[in-house]
């Protein structure tokens, strides 16, 4: 379903003026990261009275807004497509027509798990792709410029997050962090992609969103001679990378941010309280203050 934008004189200059290439973001919203529709909500929507956690409320708005509007407010950005349950999707246009932006959004029924629905929002799309969740609340338009950058010498990167720079801004976060021999890092639920063909690399996460829990999973994405590297940190965070490269033959490569709360998921009543004090202080303080008013129409057909 895809409800396109009037263009106005009022909107922000394409990816195209700016010499960029155009971009589309993929948001998955869905339950449990592309559960199917019979999924429970997660106990922070529960406390909120919401069935979706992407409409739990924070900072004053639906969690999923503020994701929304950075992608939208973006210049490199011509594309929305989010994937979430059928029976949300009016919820999601609701959410789409407060938000200032350009271009197409597109809302896709989520699959059950995270590679299916990132094929299907990634249909009918032949240029760049960026992919994130609704509970990155806290990602700035910086963050989608390095992802961009990154594209210049890889095929697909995913963005990470040193452990000083999470615990920094974080120092409740219980989370297991991937040690290296460079150091430890947080994943950011940040990945681009220069075009569909290169989402390939998406086939390690298939089954699910617990990828690094589950031994399995991630000993048939990099295999066993690589997997005992990584758990013997024997190998830096770039290696690696070259290592997956030659696993899925392409190009992949990290890009880690300095800025910790890129790794911020909203999943629970900590995150939610971080990421609504630093959504409320003063822009200045705000980790990656990005935007301003509205530059441009809603997006609304």
């Amino acid at each position: 379903m895809d409800r396109p934008i009037p263009p106005s004189i009022t909107a922000d200059a394409s990816s195209t003026d700016l010499g960029r290439p155009p971009l589309r973001v993929i948001v998955l919203a869905g339950r449990g990261g592309g559960a199917g529709a019979g999924g429970s909500p997660d106990p922070l929507a529960r406390r909120f009275g919401q069935q979706h956690k992407c409409l739990v409320p924070l900072a004053g708005r639906p969690l999923a807004a503020h994701v929304l509007q950075t992608a939208a407010s973006h210049p490199a950005v011509e594309s929305l497509a989010i994937a979430i349950e059928r029976e949300a999707f009016d919820s999601l246009f609701d959410v789409l027509s407060q938000i200032p932006g350009r271009g197409i959004v597109k809302l896709v029924e989520a699959r059950r798990n995270l590679v299916d629905s990132v094929m299907a929002a990634a249909q009918g799309w032949d240029g760049a792709l960026l992919v994130t969740t609704a509970d990155h609340a806290l990602l700035t338009a910086g963050s989608i410029d390095r992802m961009i950058a990154a594209l210049d010498r890889a095929e697909a990167v995913f963005a990470m997050a040193p452990r000083d720079a999470v615990l920094a801004v974080h120092p409740q976060d219980r989370r297991r962090f991937h040690a290296f021999a460079d150091g430890a890092f947080a994943a950011c639920n940040l990945y681009a992609a220069s075009g569909p063909e290169a989402l390939r690399a998406a086939e390690a996460f298939r089954g699910g969103g617990q990828f690094a829990r589950r031994r399995w999973r991630v000993a048939r994405a990099v295999g066993m001679v690589d997997l005992v590297l990584l758990w013997a940190r024997a190998v830096t965070l770039a290696e690696a990378a070259e290592r997956l490269s030659r696993r899925f033959a392409l190009k992949v490569a990290p890009v880690v941010l300095d800025d910790g709360s890129q790794a911020v998921d909203v999943d629970d009543d900590d995150s939610h309280a971080l990421a609504e004090s630093l959504l409320l202080a003063p822009a200045p303080s705000r980790p990656g203050a990005a935007f301003t008013a509205a530059s441009a129409p809603a997006w609304a057909g």
